[in-house]
């Protein structure tokens, strides 16, 4: 894969993480998708102990957002990249234990769409991995 590909793989993955942090945090101000979320066995609108884990989780996953840009080389140029590349591989893993949890829920929607869409999330940090360590080229 070349680094241009990983670089595009990476704002992706920013995008995936951000329109999830969004989705958690409608889950955290009462939005009726709890089945969607949280093992699937939740009522519609998330008890007030699951709504906090979902605002944690927007934060997270804004947080993983902005690490996947500098990771494409669009933010942050002075940081170092190593830790970056860490981040990247971390949620590599994460997306993919995420999938398997997703698999293995009790409503359809979890299983499926959920499960198919944090695979996608898992495939761009993988590919995401290949990124050039760099500013992105104009």
């Amino acid at each position: 894969m070349t680094p241009q590909l990983g670089r595009w793989a990476a704002r992706g993955a920013a995008a995936f993480c951000l329109g999830f942090a969004g989705f958690q945090v409608a889950l955290a101000l009462g939005a009726p998708f709890g089945k969607m979320a949280w093992g699937g066995a939740s009522p519609a609108v998330l008890p007030d102990g699951l709504k906090a884990a979902s605002a944690g989780a927007a934060v997270y996953l804004a947080l993983a957002a902005l690490a996947m840009l500098v990771r494409a080389g669009d933010l942050g140029a002075r940081l170092p990249r190593r830790p970056v590349w860490w981040i990247n591989l971390l949620l590599a893993v994460q997306l993919g234990l995420n999938t398997l949890a997703n698999l293995a829920a009790q409503g359809d929607v979890e299983r499926y769409v959920m499960g198919a869409a944090s695979a996608v999330g898992c495939l761009l940090c993988v590919a995401a991995l290949s990124a050039r360590a760099g500013p992105a080229a104009g």
